[in-house]
């Protein structure tokens, strides 16, 4: 049967009539109807068990199907509690229901001698949780086991309607994940912020993202988001930015480089070049204090480099030329080295227990 025929009639399937379709009833009077119901049925039984078969092996067609009826597709998934790719196993450690909410473990395993997992593994962002109802749903890091060099992850659903969790199966996939990060965190002392002086070439950036530490009011317009302040972007449209040094003025660890620092405006600017952040999440902070320990206002823009590979950020102080040496540097970074692809996906039931 041709699949674009199969996905048509999959969107006029009624999910519940194919779940009774065993169980149709044939105690009508009228023959007619009785013999179009079983004749229904099995058509629907039909298409059923041939996009089950093309599901299973077909993962794009799985994906079709499940736009369309999340239900019926994860009525067709097999079962499958464990999955191997690139030498890494994913396997499902332990799933439990208590009425509209589930959790459950996931665990992944290098079989090879690389010792790809670790501490810091990181799904990158790249999983997919795919069920029959509307839900929510998270992945976050558990632990990591040095014994069995195994990396554990929780995945929480929520059912959207409050309706008991009963006979349903979960697909949960990935795609990426990285490990081996570094992180940084101390003084910076190779930036001695009194040397600082006003930028004499400056230039204004195509800015993706702003945001800011909960304590900063010298910026005008701006509104709350879950991370702090985050600002709307087209505000800080035309907002000047240092030149960047090539090759940095400092680097505090690697895959981070300070490409410069001066003064805009009479306010501090410190550029930060992460040279991978497509790929690795490279990441961090400049916290800059006085010698009581409070931190400076401070926000940031960022911005790709020529390749979109790499992220600058503009972090931008409340610090005037006359109190830039009575203020201290420290940084915050996180850089990762190693990344993982492949795809791993299972599917598991839960049963409201």
């Amino acid at each position: 049967m041709n699949t674009d025929l199969l996905i048509d009639a999959i969107g006029e399937i009624d999910e519940d009539k194919i779940r009774s379709a065993k169980m149709v009833s044939v105690k009508t009077k009228k023959k007619s109807i009785k013999h179009f119901i079983i004749i229904a049925a099995a058509i629907l039984l039909c298409i059923t068990i041939t996009v089950t078969t093309l599901a299973a092996t077909v993962n794009p067609v799985y994906d079709l199907v499940y736009q369309i009826s999340p239900g019926l597709a994860q009525m067709m998934k097999p079962v499958q509690m464990s999955c191997e790719d690139n030498g890494i196993r994913m396997e499902v450690e332990s799933a439990s229901v208590y009425e509209n909410e589930a959790a459950v473990y996931i665990s992944l395993e290098d079989l090879t001698d690389q010792n790809r997992i670790d501490e810091t593994t990181d799904l990158f962002d790249s999983y997919s949780i795919n069920q029959g109802f509307d839900s929510y749903s998270t992945c976050s890091y558990v632990s990591f086991d040095k014994e069995t060099s195994k990396a554990t992850f929780l995945i929480n659903i929520t059912r959207a309607d409050g309706n008991k969790i009963e006979g349903n199966k979960i697909t949960f996939d990935f795609t990426t994940f990285i490990s081996k990060k570094s992180y940084y965190n101390g003084r910076l002392w190779e930036l001695d912020l009194s040397k600082a002086v006003e930028a004499k070439d400056t230039f204004t950036p195509e800015f993706h993202g702003a945001s800011s530490g909960k304590d900063t009011d010298f910026v005008s317009e701006w509104f709350c988001g879950e991370n702090g302040i985050e600002f709307d972007i087209d505000y800080f449209a035309g907002t000047k930015c240092l030149v960047p040094v090539d090759g940095g003025i400092a680097s505090p660890t690697d895959g981070v480089k300070i490409s410069n620092i001066g003064f805009i405006d009479n306010k501090l600017h410190v550029q930060v070049y992460y040279e991978d952040t497509k790929n690795f999440d490279d990441h961090g902070f400049i916290d800059i204090r006085d010698k009581y320990g409070k931190a400076a206002e401070c926000f940031d823009l960022s911005f790709d480099d020529d390749n979109e590979i790499g992220t600058y950020y503009e972090y931008i102080y409340n610090i005037n030329p006359d109190e830039a040496e009575k203020y201290i540097p420290f940084g915050n970074f996180v850089t990762c080295k190693n990344r993982t692809e492949g795809f791993w996906q299972v599917t598991f039931p839960l049963e409201n227990k």
